[in-house]
């Protein structure tokens, strides 16, 4: 029998013991019960004690043992009694003491809940004859134990186990010498025993020395131990009350260990993808049933293609009973706005808003111009014009005929869908700022007379619409700056809630809808549709591991959970979700085949060396948590940290570290010294722009006074607007070593101080100013002259 296993192999575990085993011994936490948070300490947080509990009480268990070491026998067992005399000393708090100590006993009762396979495990011992046992390192004595096994696994459980052995009785842990205390309790030879439990030196090293055949139970793999920690940590930034006044919640923890392929992309899918959309799923029951309540009259449910195709696969899986008023409708931001456009006042809140950013060809689409019409608004050119030529009367008259026609025929679908006149329906999408309910819920309103909401996994509206939205992640739980972090990466999670098919332009005159093709490649659909199944896999099991829920379990234990899973994902990605990535595309969704690359790591390789982590405002892909993933944590926590908690930080604010570069600058024969700044970037690199005017200055890069060894990483011209703006383009600068060899490409020796790389300017005059750029890193630097002397001394 193998020594280590997962929760997978629980089942049939028995058939393979040998035939001396008689008890079956049991480890309590982690194995037997399981607490819907974290940590173990994350219980604290339900203390009512000024600034939260968990450090408090944290301390004062660790003074109790610190000081059972000093006045015992060595060891360290501590009683919950003796916890909380070092947490409130003074006989004059004994009932203040006792009230907590209660409070944190319901505390752990509201969070455990026995593990399902753990208890089938108890069941099939005894139907085999064995007698069960739990011995358990805890603070807890066995009435206290046992009350709250009982709890959290109901009263067959508990009355199914015969002894239980706690540490803090017997003065000793398991690791330390509890065993023996149990070998002497039940009279019995130690490989009568088989004992499991999570703990690989408690639960596996201590028995096996005394003869007991210990087996370890690993809850979760390497990955999801890691996104288990991330997640928490996330949690904490998402929300800065986290273990002050409520848990970290994990109500995913059971399924997560359940899990049975531990590959990427089935790993993510039901790990992240599947705990996210599943809580999504369960508020949006929660909200229909409070709609119809409200009105008076069925809610339809209408999940919005192309985004909102796995929300509605998984609310149909995990709420069977309402998977009939579920209906995937294809209405896209772009048939929305165009059906919208019914009055001159949509049609400039449209334009006004799209000509800040959109293309003209953009824009011209979605007034429903033809192609003539589109050539001439690119001909006009000036935005402020194209303002003005859109608002002349006649062109709102044709727009606003067209978008009238447009209308009849996206009503026609929604009718051929099952809606009808005087529905009340409920627009469900990811979000995040309800784009398709602001232009088709006026047409659906007048026309059909719709009682419409929206309900977004996020919302957090740039115009407030006075529209009935809500978010599952809203302004009501969070402020606006974590909303906007989480809604810059949010497309991340569009990719994988999609569906292979093109999003929806028109509509026939029966409703057909007409869609444009769907640009997205074979390769990044299967990785998909397989992260997709393996997140259904984990909606369907998702109470598996649960004897009965946990107490703590619930919306806002859910929203808490799905919040700091989405943002660990989108901002602390694991190496391994940065691959499955590797060639995603975007599409971007606007009636064009237009698709941007999700990472680009070659410029975010560039763009780091060159700006640090300030590169992000230049950089060439949509996730820049994952093209810095490879740098490092280190390099995501601050990403996360300053755009989670709006940091007001510039780029001189990270720059510790910096040092003077001496150069020179030359012009007919002439030589002048300076010093320029270089500042650190990422990896030992720095970044120097050296003026050298309207490109008429050599610049002399004086190596050999501060590095023996130095790798130029990229040398160009550019105008002093695009350096300073961080953009890529400018004209390669080739470098004339003097007293330098050059050892490999970009690679340069200075035997001595007068080493320098020279760079001539560009031959082209344009008459703006010009800097060279230059990255470069220091691989051996040169010790100063005092440095040196002190050494030759020594």
């Amino acid at each position: 029998m193998d020594n280590s296993f997962r929760a997978n192999e629980l089942p049939g575990l028995l058939a393979a013991v040998p035939d001396h085993i008689a008890v079956l011994s049991l480890d309590c936490f982690d194995t037997l019960i399981w607490r819907n948070v974290h940590m173990p300490s994350d219980v604290f947080a339900d203390l009512d004690l000024p600034g939260g509990a968990v450090e408090a009480r944290s301390v004062a268990e660790e003074r109790a043992r610190t000081l059972a070491l000093l006045r015992g026998e060595g060891g360290t067992e501590v009683t919950l009694a003796e916890i909380y005399e070092q947490m409130m000393p003074g006989d004059h708090r004994a009932e203040a003491r006792d009230a907590l100590l209660a409070a944190e006993l319901a505390a752990e009762a509201r969070h455990c809940f026995a593990f399902a396979p753990v208890r089938d495990l108890i069941v099939d011992a005894k139907r085999r004859g064995l007698k069960v046992i739990v011995v358990s390192d805890t603070y807890l004595r066995e009435p206290q134990l046992r009350a709250l096994i009982r709890s959290a696994g109901g009263d067959s459980l508990a009355d199914m186990i015969d002894r239980i052995f706690c540490s803090c009785e017997y003065g000793v842990s398991k690791a330390g010498g509890l065993f023996t205390h149990v070998l002497a309790a039940l009279g019995v030879p130690p490989r009568s025993i088989l004992h499991i439990g999570d703990n690989q030196v408690a639960d596996h090293q201590a028995p096996l020395k005394l003869g007991i055949a210990g087996l370890h139970f690993r809850q979760f793999d390497e990955e999801a131990m890691r996104r288990l920690r991330f997640e928490a940590a996330a949690a904490m930034l998402v929300d800065p009350q986290t273990r002050i006044t409520h848990a970290t919640y994990q109500p995913q923890r059971a399924a997560l260990a359940l899990r049975g392929a531990d590959d990427p992309v089935s790993a993510f899918g039901h790990d992240v993808l599947g705990p996210v959309i599943h809580a999504f799923a369960d508020w949006i029951r929660g909200e229909a049933l409070a709609m119809e309540a409200r009105l008076g009259k069925p809610v339809k449910l209408l999940f919005l293609l192309r985004d909102g195709h796995f929300p509605g696969q998984v609310f149909r899986a995990a709420h069977p009973d309402l998977a009939g008023r579920a209906i995937d409708i294809e209405l896209s931001r772009f048939a929305a706005t165009a059906a919208g456009l019914k009055d001159a006042d949509a049609i400039r809140s449209y334009a006004e808003t799209a000509l800040m950013r959109a293309p003209l060809d953009v824009v011209a689409r979605q007034l429903l111009f033809d192609g003539d019409e589109a050539a001439k608004l690119r001909r006009i050119g000036d935005r402020r014009e194209v303002l003005k030529e859109v608002l002349r009367p006649q062109i709102v008259r044709r727009i606003v005929s067209r978008s009238a026609v447009f209308a009849e025929r996206l009503l026609a679908y929604l009718r051929g869908q099952g809606i009808a006149d005087g529905d009340a329906v409920m627009l469900i999408d990811l979000g995040y700022n309800g784009s398709v309910q602001n232009g088709a819920e006026p047409i659906l309103r007048e026309r059909m007379g719709l009682d419409v909401a929206g309900r977004y996994l996020l919302l957090r509206e740039m115009q407030l619409s006075g529209l009935d939205k809500s978010g599952f992640l809203d302004t009501r739980h969070y402020g606006k700056r974590l909303l906007y972090a989480l809604a810059d990466y949010i497309a991340l999670l569009e990719q994988f809630c999609t569906l292979a098919q093109g999003s929806v332009i028109d509509y026939r005159r029966d409703g057909t809808p007409i869609r444009r093709k769907s640009s997205v490649k074979r390769e990044q659909s299967d990785c998909r549709d397989a992260a997709q199944a393996a997140a259904l896999a984990f909606v369907r099991s998702a109470a598996a591991g649960w004897v009965r829920p946990p107490a703590s379990d619930g919306p806002d234990a859910r929203r808490h959970m799905a919040a700091a899973t989405l943002a660990r994902f989108l901002y602390l990605p694991l190496a391994s979700e940065v691959a499955m990535l590797r060639n995603f595309h975007h599409d971007v969704n606007l009636s064009t085949d237009d698709t941007l690359e999700v990472m680009n790591f070659a410029a975010a390789g560039r763009g780091l060396r060159r700006r640090g982590l300030f590169y992000g405002a230049a950089a060439k892909g949509l996730y820049l948590p994952g093209e810095i993933q490879p740098q490092g944590l280190s390099l995501n926590l601050a990403l996360m940290s300053a755009r989670c908690l709006s940091l007001n930080l510039s780029k001189s604010d990270l720059d510790a570290g910096a040092f003077k570069l001496p150069v020179w600058l030359g012009q007919d024969g002439a030589r002048h010294a300076l010093e320029v700044d270089a500042v650190p970037t990422v990896d030992g690199y720095f970044h120097a722009l050296v003026p050298i005017g309207p490109a008429r200055f050599s610049a002399g890069i004086r190596v050999g006074a501060f590095a023996e060894w130095l790798q130029v990483e990229e040398a160009c011209f550019q105008p002093v607007e695009d350096a300073m703006s961080g953009a890529d383009k400018g004209v390669p600068a080739a470098a004339a070593p003097e007293s330098l060899t050059q050892a490999a490409p970009g690679l340069f020796h200075a035997p001595d101080a007068a080493g320098t790389l020279v760079y001539e300017p560009p031959k082209a005059r344009t008459g703006a100013n010009m800097v060279l750029s230059l990255v470069f890193r220091p691989v051996v630097r040169r010790a100063a002259a005092d440095d040196i002397a002190r050494r030759e001394a020594a």
